[in-house]
């Protein structure tokens, strides 16, 4: 089984009875395909950055669930976009968590701890800078081409 993150979100329209029957058709979804919701996060109405369908504010909810590699999210999907409730949905692939998450130059090999800026010292942290044009070098807009003189 994998862990799935869905994020639903739906017409304003719906009344809290309503977004209750949407959530048990999802976890009917979920479970017709031997899944299991390890939580719902119900974020509530909210404003959406740009209408959708003419709304300006939609129900968000968050589902975390465990399903199979394939065909896991298949039912979701269906349900998701045969409904008219809702506006947008996303259903990802959690990435599995650490205990302590590393950057990628804070170790190596997991021998011992490597510098960022190891040989080269403070200058080559700085960002690389490219030299800028001369005025001779660069045609102008319009008229004569560069290097001739009107």
């Amino acid at each position: 089984m994998r862990a799935y993150e869905a994020v639903l979100v739906l017409a304003p329209t719906l009344d809290e009875e309503a977004v209750g029957a949407f959530l048990v058709r999802v976890r009917e979804a979920i479970e017709h395909r031997h899944g299991n919701i390890t939580a719902v996060e119900r974020w509530g109405k909210r404003r959406l950055a740009y209408d959708i369908r003419d709304c300006k504010e939609a129900h968000y909810i968050l589902f975390r669930f465990q399903a199979e590699p394939v065909g896991g999210t298949d039912e979701l999907q269906h349900v998701c976009r045969i409904s008219e409730d809702v506006l947008r949905h996303l259903i990802v692939l959690e990435l599995e968590s650490t205990s302590s998450p590393m950057r990628a130059d804070a170790k190596s090999d997991g021998d011992e701890p490597v510098a960022a800026n190891t040989a080269a010292g403070p200058a080559a942290a700085k960002p690389a800078t490219l030299p800028l044009p001369l005025e001779a070098d660069v045609a102008p807009a319009m008229g004569t081409p560069a290097g001739q003189e009107a």
